[in-house]
């Protein structure tokens, strides 16, 4: 992709801000992305736009930042660490900062206009107000640190509350998304529609316990609009990140393979819910939708060669690109391709692909999961269980970006694993000791004296507010949940009090993000009950009919683990399980089990 900014920006690095420590200068932190269309309006501008002409390929502008500041480029999906702590609240990110990396102000796009006037606010301030901002600056770190020590001292919801409870977060959090919903249009609110995709996860984990036929068809309706209008229309194989209008229409363009990732499971478990409802209709406009994401990111993003399979992480073009046919697409440049390797994204979609395997019957897209899976351990897994946060193409190379141990990245690597281990049983033994090595590093490295785990290990000699540690909720959500499929399929309870612990701490946090604290409601649901336990006694290909037909029904919340008589005698004589025909399977919740199942097809039936 060509960069057309003129500014001389410098990686965000110890030498950036000794420099602006030695010249006396602010720091300007951009931070943008690949897929952010307005980060890209500022480096080049939009042809023929009299105001949005482009503020760092101003050869005025530019020489002006150049002179009297540091300027310092971020990339969002490689930092997400200083994202988290400096974003003012969309991309792209503009933001002054004291050679300390402190913020002074900050804002998100500025029209070249903007620019001029705020540029020599902002030194005539650091030159003449600076004992003020710093003052400033003080008082709120004290006041930061005296708002933790009350957050470390309040009191929270014990585990063992959140448990008894739980049923009132659900009500919480799903009043908050019917509340919101559009029921023209489908999607939350009647303004911008984000895809929201855990809200309609936690809807359909409720319609399968209620059977309220209103929350299918709010995510029926809602999965239908963002992929037909988004999809078919305009986009023509990739989700984009939101609409700029109410009906879906006007996509804003961040194709990113998160977005797909985080998505295709809820089509994926929608569609099993209508077929069983017999909404065969809905289930097949659904599952063509998320056939094209598949053979979009397939043909476009994926990088498939012995020893290094991913996909890329994200696409960009201009959005006038989106709306050509394909043989005019065809006589233009291909979009730039970011052929980063981002582990996170990547672990999303090993659960995404197995899921597809069995609802779309595809059985490569296991084996491609599976691919996936070993260059993720074999790239991004150090020794110490700490997981690189990206691989990045050098000297022909795949060479490490610098950041590791982020708590997102273990999270989404073990809970990745051991859904692996529920779909594949011949990987499953390497696939949990990864996932022991990956949380033992958050454990070790990550644990707060709340319960709950901080986004990066402690450093400190780290810059500006990388120096503060964080607790985000949603990735805490999932390190939890990766917890608790531990504490069943290995038979460790432990790992399920250290859930509860960490989801415990944000008992009252949880009220503020409404209708987005979806993905909280999901593990406090999982936390406070046992799974639908699938367990298969049986050898080699003989068990293979069996997971999948555990897998094709849908279940909010289940563990599917294969016991081999060779290796596994002690787990099933202590629970008790015949071995005189195999193979047979068992679905138990809590200490209740079904008759032995001998059919693949009567387990597909089979409740407890």
């Amino acid at each position: 992709m060509v960069n057309e900014s003129r500014v001389l920006w410098r990686e965000w690095c110890e030498e950036a801000f000794a420099e602006a420590k030695a010249q006396d200068k602010p720091v300007l932190l951009g931070i943008s992305a690949v897929w952010c269309h307005w980060c890209h309006v500022m480096d080049r501008g939009i042809p023929g736009d009299p105001v949005h002409t482009g503020v760092y390929n101003n050869p005025q502008i530019a020489d002006y930042i150049n002179t009297h500041f540091i300027p310092i480029r971020v990339d969002n999906d490689q930092r997400p660490d200083i994202n988290a702590r400096y974003n003012m609240g969309g991309w792209p990110t503009t933001c002054f900062l004291t050679p300390d990396g402190d913020v002074i102000y900050g804002a998100t796009y500025l029209a070249p206009a903007q620019m001029r006037q705020l540029l020599p606010r902002v030194v005539e301030v650091w030159r003449n107000e600076r004992e003020e901002i710093l003052r400033q600056l003080k008082g709120h770190a004290e006041d930061t640190k005296r708002k933790a020590r009350e957050l470390a001292s309040a009191s929270r919801p014990s585990p063992a509350s959140l448990v008894a409870n739980y049923q009132s977060v659900l009500n919480d959090v799903a009043g908050a998304i019917i509340r919101n919903f559009d029921p023209k249009h489908g999607g939350l609110g009647n303004g911008q529609k984000f895809p929201m995709s855990d809200a309609w996860e936690l809807l359909l984990a409720i319609y399968d316990k209620t059977g309220e036929k209103r929350l299918l068809d709010m995510v029926v309706q809602t999965l239908i609009a963002m992929g037909t209008r988004g999809m078919y229309d305009l986009v023509a194989g990739g989700w984009f990140r939101y609409s700029t209008t109410p009906d879906w229409s006007v996509p804003h363009f961040e194709k990113m393979l998160e977005d797909h990732a985080r998505l295709m499971p809820v089509y994926l478990h929608t569609v099993q819910l209508c077929r069983v409802a017999g909404r065969q209709d809905d289930a097949t406009t659904l599952t063509n939708v998320v056939h094209a994401s598949l053979n979009y990111l397939t043909s476009t993003l994926l990088h498939d060669e012995a020893g290094l399979t991913y996909f890329a992480g994200s696409q960009d073009a201009d959005e006038e690109y989106y709306l050509l046919s394909r043989d005019e697409r065809a006589k233009r440049a291909a979009p730039f391709i970011d052929w980063r390797l981002y582990a996170d994204w990547n672990a999303l979609m090993i659960s995404a692909l197995l899921q597809a395997a069995v609802v779309l019957d595809r059985p490569t897209y296991g084996d491609l999961a599976a691919r996936i899976w070993r260059t993720l351990v074999e790239r991004c897994v150090n020794d110490d269980g700490s997981v690189v946060h990206s691989l990045i193409s050098k000297d022909g190379a795949m060479a490490h970006a610098g950041l590791r141990g982020q708590l997102g990245d273990q999270a989404a690597l073990a809970k990745a694993g051991l859904e692996l281990a529920q779909f594949h049983p011949e990987l499953a033994a390497d696939a949990l000791a990864v996932a022991r090595r990956v949380i033992g590093f958050a454990m070790r490295e990550l644990r707060a004296p709340e319960g709950n785990f901080y986004d990066l290990p402690a450093n400190p000699n780290a810059q500006g507010m990388l120096r503060v540690r964080i607790q985000p909720i949603f990735d805490n959500c999932t390190l939890a949940e990766a917890l608790l499929v531990m504490s069943y399929w290995a038979d460790e309870p432990d790992w399920r009090q250290v859930a509860q612990a960490s989801l415990a701490a944000f008992g009252d946090e949880y009220k503020r993000y409404r209708e987005h604290a979806a993905p909280y409601a999901l593990a406090v649901m999982r936390a406070a009950q046992p799974p639908d336990e699938v367990v298969i006694v049986g050898r080699g290909d003989a068990v293979a009919p069996f997971i999948r037909a555990a897998h094709g029904r849908y279940s909010a919340w289940r563990v599917v683990r294969v016991l081999d008589p060779d290796y596994d005698a002690d787990a099933i004589a202590r629970r008790g399980y015949p071995v005189n025909r195999l193979p047979v399977a068992f679905v138990c919740r809590g200490t209740a089990c079904s008759a032995p199942i001998y059919a693949a097809e009567d387990l597909a039936a089979a409740s407890v």
